[in-house]
């Protein structure tokens, strides 16, 4: 069950890139805010998933129109265990599975 937070209390890290813009991911969801940190200035949403998972959908400026990031609790490290989160929150998000453009099983190392 996604709940929405007002922010992120933990560090994410980028873990899946969906083709579809930040406002088709979040929806009604959750406002979505503008922010900015060390790489840029971005727009986006943060999440709880059932009441454990901290995550963030965010567009930064600069990457490509009409996709959206998902950004994981960074102290999340074992890939197997994100590749089940991301398809949790895919799920939870009612994103197709086909949207999906890149998750960090497809690159462990970056």
């Amino acid at each position: 069950m996604l709940q929405p937070i007002k922010a992120n209390t933990v560090d994410v890290i980028p873990q899946a890139v969906v083709g579809l813009s930040l406002h088709q991911v979040v929806g009604k969801r959750s406002e979505i805010a503008t922010g900015g940190d060390d790489l840029d200035v971005f727009e986006g949403a943060s999440f709880r998933l059932d009441d454990k998972l901290e995550f963030a959908i965010r567009h930064y400026q600069g990457h490509p129109d009409g996709t959206s990031t998902i950004y994981i609790d960074c102290r999340e490290n074992d890939v197997e265990t994100i590749t089940r989160l991301i398809r949790k929150i895919l799920d939870d998000l009612d994103i197709p599975e086909s949207a999906l453009r890149w998750e960090r099983r497809d690159d462990p190392e970056l």
